[in-house]
């Protein structure tokens, strides 16, 4: 029996997971052990998580400071709980800032298993010295991008690109289907709205994400907002900003329905703009960092947009509305010129589309069986 220690550090990276091993259950015909850190969906496929996912799904670098004590021990939780199962295959998907410090002091160690990565850091897009990092500790590196294999290999960190395993999911494409479903009214806007699944990105967005609603209620007086969460972690948090709001909301759980129904959404950029795309919905993307946190990242940054959309265009396909830009007045305007304009959203819609199947959506081979099939044929 090989045994497998997993590591994935947010809601994205527990779905790729859970995807891999499905497939990576159906492709070996001995039986498979897992082992390590994810989320529910993990937890489905049979890993025992060795602690909640939420506690190191943090973003940003300042942000992170008040937390870095807790992080430190739970990076050394991890090392030691590694080290005891002492694993054939150690995969990391994503999360950088917890996974790649893990990786560094497991190489420390002098272990004899390979450890494979899922997700590239965005080298192409700053602090491309990382990928000499990566080449360091990693025996291998799956990307989900078609162009960023070239940037690892070149500096010896041997790789495949394998897709999207985000666009493997089952979306909804009939919204009035949709609609007679959750029984809502035909003359009913509805915009659907990811603030994060992170305190620190709730806590930015919701201020700013209810003022921009207010004024779009002010045109559109039966304005249904659903507010999309990963879980009921934040809800609380979440309905602390709806107090006296000028427009009627829920909360789901239920994603790609939410997206699906919209007429459109509001998105906190991400993967979830990926999912809202494939979901035939347009949208704008907003994002806010702490100030310190984005002065910081400027420094580096060395690309245009942050949506993967956008940068695969080379163009604006998706409305940004990032940092300064990230305001009551923009994200309203930007979301009135969608629901007004229907020329503008389905030249958008098409347009995304095409990029999407650039990143794998209806393809045959799956991008998680790929990884799969990779992973069993190199180093099971």
């Amino acid at each position: 029996m090989a045994k497998i220690y997993l590591i994935a550090g947010e809601n994205s990276g527990d779905f790729i997971g859970s995807s891999v091993m499905k497939n990576l259950k159906e492709i070996n015909e001995s039986e498979l052990d897992f082992v390590g850190i994810g989320g529910c969906l993990m937890e489905e496929q049979g890993l025992n998580s060795l602690f909640p996912i939420y506690e190191i799904n943090l973003i940003g670098f300042f942000e992170i400071i008040p937390h870095i004590l807790k992080l430190n021990k739970l990076i050394e939780k991890t090392v030691n709980d590694i080290i005891e199962k002492s694993p054939d295959l150690l995969i990391t998907i994503d999360s950088p800032g917890f996974t790649y410090r893990v990786v560094e002091k497991i190489r420390d160690r002098n272990v004899n298993f390979k450890i494979i990565h899922i997700v590239a850091p965005s080298v192409w897009a700053y602090k491309a010295n990382r990928a000499k990092k990566y080449a360091k500790v990693y025996d291998y590196l799956l990307t989900l991008l078609p162009f960023e294999p070239p940037y690892f290999e070149k500096v010896g960190l041997k790789s495949s690109y394998i897709g999207c395993p985000i666009l493997e999911q089952k979306f909804y494409n009939d919204k009035d289907k949709l609609r007679q479903e959750l029984l809502i009214p035909e003359n009913t806007t509805i915009i659907s709205v990811t603030p994060g699944s992170r305190k620190s990105e709730i806590i930015m967005h919701m201020p700013i994400f209810c003022k921009s609603l207010n004024i779009v209620a002010e045109k559109y007086k039966n304005l249904e907002v659903i507010f999309v969460l990963p879980n009921d972690k934040y809800r609380d948090l979440i309905k602390s900003f709806l107090v006296d709001v000028a427009f009627h909301f829920i909360f789901s759980y239920d994603k790609l329905k939410s997206y699906a129904v919209a007429d459109i959404a509001l998105a906190k950029s991400g993967t979830n703009t990926l999912e809202i795309a494939a979901s035939n919905t347009p949208m704008i993307v907003a994002y806010k960092l702490n100030i310190l946190s984005y002065l910081f990242v400027k420094l580096f940054i060395k690309i245009k947009y942050v949506s993967i959309i956008n940068i695969m265009a080379g163009k604006e396909i998706l409305p940004e509305y990032i940092q300064s830009k990230c305001n009551p007045q923009n994200i309203a305007s930007g979301l009135i010129s969608l629901l007004w304009d229907h020329e503008k959203t389905q030249t958008q819609l098409d347009e995304s589309m095409k990029i999407l199947y650039k990143l794998g959506l209806g393809q045959n081979q799956l991008p998680s069986k790929t990884a799969a099939r990779i992973i069993t044929d190199k180093f099971l």
